[in-house]
């Protein structure tokens, strides 16, 4: 398996501290795929690799999903790595599923008010506040305090995921209003 995510037998002899980021990803990858699994859940495994070497992670994860037929369950903040792996997007706020699409629906019109300025932050727009620390979270919406289209329904309760289009789900109660 070493040798399959691009590293040689030889390098099982060799000591932790003699590995680079990228070196030390490929071993991770190689000792899940070595349980033959059906899915692997990948917690942010570029994010502290250059920009070159985050491509090769990605594109090893892709080859392997392919060749092995395995799920792969990607946490990032990277949206660009995100938009180049996923099939099916979903993102979170403050640990609350807000959209959920296919990936090229939501870069291309995302709905939810966070969602929307998630992609705009990426592309250089501020966001606006940090988020509050869970023990000051707000009631009913999660969004809410940062929403520029909050109402007061929305201090009620948390809304619920509506179907937005095709495989396309927001949980916010001025989703379609936010279509048009």
């Amino acid at each position: 398996m070493l040798e399959r995510v691009g590293l040689g037998k030889a390098v099982a002899r060799r000591y932790p501290r003699e590995f680079s980021g990228g070196q030390c990803q490929r071993i991770g990858i190689a000792r899940a795929m070595m349980l033959n699994p059906q899915l692997i859940v990948c917690d942010e495994p570029v994010s502290s690799l250059d920009v070159s070497i985050q491509g090769q992670i990605v594109n090893l994860l892709l080859d392997l999903q392919r060749d092995f037929g395995i799920a792969l369950l990607f946490i990032s903040h990277n949206l660009a790595v995100v938009r180049h792996l996923s099939r099916r997007v979903l993102v979170i706020y403050l640990g609350r599923l807000v959209e959920i699409a296919p990936r090229d629906a939501l870069f291309a019109a995302p709905v939810h008010p966070y969602t929307r300025g998630l992609l705009a932050a990426a592309s250089g727009v501020a966001l606006g506040e940090a988020e509050p620390p869970p023990s000051e979270r707000p009631s009913g919406c999660v969004f809410r305090a940062r929403c520029p289209h909050r109402q007061d329904l929305c201090a009620v309760a948390q809304p619920a995921l509506q179907a937005v289009g095709p495989e396309h789900f927001v949980a916010c109660r001025r989703a379609r209003d936010l279509m048009s």
